[in-house]
């Protein structure tokens, strides 16, 4: 539709007000009786959700975070070593990997964390400068094979 004048588009608002109501319509369809037929109704339980779910979003951040810090601390204990030390010793080798990646591996790959352990260890003893004197038993590379 062609808008010349100002006249005419103030009354050509049809087409915006219908696909506002069709929006959140189509956001109230999964809900329950007059929550999801009535448009009055639907918008007030629609804009909640919303709400809902944009500060659900911001938890569920900081709650992965919290259990990544829980395991990472976990697995860290377990080998005789503090998540506070391994951390250190990742950001001073510049090994890049977040806290997912890390508990991941500590999970699903523990000789793998068990390596970045030991090197965690290696630096609080005796510096970063020993690590040629770590033992590598059952420790496969490519050139071996």
């Amino acid at each position: 539709m062609v808008i010349s004048s100002p006249t005419l588009f103030a009354r050509a608002r049809g087409a915006d007000k219908y696909w506002r109501r069709r929006r959140i319509m189509s956001l109230s369809q999964h809900y329950y009786g007059r929550k999801q037929n009535c448009f009055s109704i639907a918008i007030k339980y629609v804009n909640r959700a919303l709400r809902y779910s944009t500060l659900h979003r911001q938890i569920k951040k900081r709650e992965d975070k919290q259990l990544w810090n829980t395991r990472l601390e976990a697995a860290s204990t377990e080998l005789g070593t503090n998540w506070n030390s391994v951390k250190n010793t990742i950001d001073e080798t510049g090994i890049a990997l977040d806290r997912k990646s890390l508990q991941n591996l500590a999970i699903w790959e523990p000789r793998s964390f068990r390596g970045l352990a030991s090197l965690a260890k290696a630096a609080e003893t005796d510096g970063l400068n020993s690590l040629d004197a770590l033992p590598h038993s059952r420790v496969i590379t490519r050139s071996m094979l």
